[in-house]
């Protein structure tokens, strides 16, 4: 496969490259990084520079430097072609999948992971709310959930540990502020006439079961609710049923939900669900029930 070296060289970052290996270094000047090495794992803390004007690396105790394509040769001990190849792959060939909010997740699709088949996601589920496994990265080892405004453009992703023991649970890509948005709004149209209310619950595989189970919902991302998050809703000019988890923090915090929505003069109604439970463990008789209350 022919493979264009200067487009990759001027194209790609070190920026870019850092932040798909979850690198996190110190600034330095206006064009400067530096810290310890992460190819090596040295305990110099000022072994490893960056100049981003250049695009260029140097390990000063014994790694050398080079180009972005020389790092992920030293990092993955990859020959030169491998290691471009691999760059091409990420940055380039699967653009289709890639977004301005994050461009390092968008990388080969797994949609056939134990875990979502655990959560209920098949493939079909997987493709259409482009969940996916990532094995590279910052989200490596995580399920890879986008996040859309209500235009359907992504802004942000949240990757969810499928292995106990590893934290934080959920990690949201730099620089996404989940306060400004709610997930799965792309789906939900407004309509001041609407009689199908629309649920607010706080998880993402929440809101992808009481989807699928034919209801219009969204996800605070959370247990709390933000200004924006408000305003968001009441564009819609829907009407709500808020129903967080009903663990004692979810019980904890739904009086205070309500009393936002109440000052920002929403339409709901409030559905404490007991006993620990959440409303992916709800079916869909119960969900119609809930919609149908007070109608």
């Amino acid at each position: 496969m022919y493979l264009d070296i200067e487009r990759i060289k001027r194209e790609v970052s070190m920026a870019q490259i850092l932040d798909y290996y979850g690198i996190e270094l110190k600034k330095k000047g206006k064009q400067g990084l530096y810290g310890s090495c992460p190819i090596h794992y040295g305990d110099n803390q000022n072994a490893f520079h960056v100049d981003l004007g250049k695009n260029l690396f140097h390990c000063f105790s014994h790694c050398g430097g080079g180009s972005i394509i020389d790092f992920v040769m030293k990092k993955e001990q990859l020959s030169f072609y491998k290691a471009a190849l691999k760059i091409w792959q990420i940055f380039f060939s699967k653009k289709r999948f890639r977004s301005n909010a994050d461009p390092l997740i968008n990388i080969d699709i797994e949609v056939h992971h134990p875990y979502l088949i655990h959560r209920g996601i098949d493939e079909k589920l997987a493709r259409f709310f482009q969940i996916r496994y990532d094995s590279y990265g910052r989200m490596k080892d995580r399920i890879v959930i986008p996040i859309m405004d209500r235009y359907k453009k992504q802004v942000g992703c949240c990757g969810r540990v499928v292995h106990p023991g590893i934290l934080p649970k959920y990690l949201f890509n730099r620089d996404f502020k989940k306060s400004f948005h709610l997930y799965n709004i792309q789906n939900v149209v407004p309509n001041p006439h609407s009689r199908m209310p629309v649920f607010i619950v706080e998880g993402f595989f929440d809101c992808i079961h009481v989807t699928v189970n034919g209801f219009d919902c969204v996800a605070l991302m959370g247990n709390s609710i933000s200004t924006y998050q408000l305003k968001l809703l009441k564009e819609m000019e829907r009407n709500y049923i808020l129903m967080l988890d009903g663990d004692e923090a979810g019980r904890k915090a739904t009086p205070g939900v309500v009393k936002q929505m109440e000052q920002n003069g929403l339409s709901f109604r409030v559905v404490q669900l007991s006993n620990d439970l959440e409303p992916e463990a709800l079916g869909y008789d119960d969900l119609l029930g809930y919609s149908r209350q007070g109608n």
